[in-house]
């Protein structure tokens, strides 16, 4: 080959070189900003005890439920929770929970923490997701937060001051252990994992995205709805499909006052599974490119005990869900008795029971992801 023609080859090739080096480095760093991250979202888990409140459970737990062999599994007369300590990412172990185990419980939490809060929040938003590896089944329940509830290790009030008793009662990362617990006495399944997202990462998630189509199914009005300023405003959702950023989908989410909070649970219902597909659509869980501007989206916004192998053994599983297959649950008007004051409303059992075992597969389901 002529000189000429072979220091073009050459160059060429040291070009395309350098193009596939300079690519490389850049996923190695976005991946490595990644996985920073999200180790700083993983907390530790700690075992505290606390006394056998489970005794009395509405339902004997599924088999899969009630492994005695099952990593973390408290032994009878006591109820193992976890408190998760600050700073260092959950250990690759025996006890981190893999999708080769038949269920896998996850408590989802959403906390409306403001700036000038100094106590520990509330949460304002409670979804149990159930995910079965082997039939594929994916199904979620929600809590109304002001549910009437006894909370494990003694006392009572409403669910969603479980996560805030539990951080002042045993101190910081407490409250994700009391919500667990008081959620898993509650409906007679054990609740392996949580996630807690403040309101605002919940926003910034959808932002980043860049947006999500909600199918509003009717109108609504709020003329009160509540600013982070602790003011009011007044708000208004046309009925049909439309496309909201983080703001407008987390003021749908929130809104109270045209309905109830029973109305509330299924407005996050739709926001939650309008987020799943937007992630489908962006190809998230087929490919991890820009996976750190998620990441450090998020970033100082969500707390979990999953691990990095379970995220991405979930992210795996999720890419053959159909979310118009997921079974959609909740605790409403009909499954609920009214208290005396300062009581709020507690579930009825029998309703509860039949409700639970619709959600666990154990019952025929009319839910039909509806």
């Amino acid at each position: 080959m002529p000189p000429l023609p072979r220091r073009l080859v050459i160059s060429a090739f040291l070009l395309i070189s350098l193009i596939v080096a300079a690519t490389m480095l850049r996923l190695a760093l976005e991946w490595r900003q990644a996985l920073a991250d999200i180790d700083s979202m993983i907390v530790t888990p700690a075992a505290i005890t606390l006394p056998d409140t489970l005794a009395d459970r509405l339902d004997d737990p599924l088999p899969s439920d009630s492994d005695a062999g099952s990593p973390g599994q408290a032994a009878p007369g006591s109820f193992q929770a976890t408190v998760p300590g600050p700073g260092a990412p959950a250990p690759e172990s025996e006890n981190a929970l893999q999708l080769n185990q038949a269920t896998l419980n996850i408590l989802l939490l959403g906390t409306d923490a403001r700036a000038s809060d100094t106590g520990p929040p509330r949460t304002d938003a409670l979804v149990l997701v159930r995910i079965e590896r082997d039939s594929g089944r994916v199904s979620m329940l929600s809590i109304p937060r002001d549910l009437w509830v006894s909370y494990p290790g003694g006392g009572e009030g409403r669910i969603n001051a479980a996560y805030a008793r539990g951080e002042v009662r045993f101190g910081p990362g407490g409250g994700a252990s009391l919500a667990k617990a008081t959620v898993s006495r509650l409906l007679g399944v054990r609740v392996d994992n949580f996630v807690l997202i403040n309101f605002q990462g919940f926003e910034t998630l959808i932002d980043q995205l860049g947006g999500i189509r909600v199918d509003v199914p009717e109108a609504i009005y709020d003329p009160a709805y509540p600013t982070e300023d602790y003011g009011t405003i007044e708000v208004r959702f046309r009925p049909g499909q439309q496309v909201f950023d983080g703001k407008r989908a987390l003021i749908y989410a929130r809104t109270r006052h045209a309905d109830s909070d029973f109305g509330r649970n299924q407005r996050q219902q739709l926001v939650l599974m309008a987020i799943f597909e937007r992630i489908r659509e962006r190809g998230l869980l087929q490919q991890l490119t820009s996976l750190d501007d998620y990441t450090r989206a998020l970033r100082g916004y969500v707390k979990t005990d999953l691990s990095r192998s379970q995220m991405l053994a979930i992210a795996s599983f999720a890419r053959n869900v159909d979310g118009d297959s997921v079974l959609r649950y909740a605790i409403d008007s009909r499954t609920i008795v009214d208290l005396r004051e300062p009581a709020t409303f507690a579930a009825d059992p029998a309703a509860l029971k039949r409700l639970v075992g619709q959600f666990t597969g154990q019952a025929v389901s009319t839910a039909g992801g509806q």
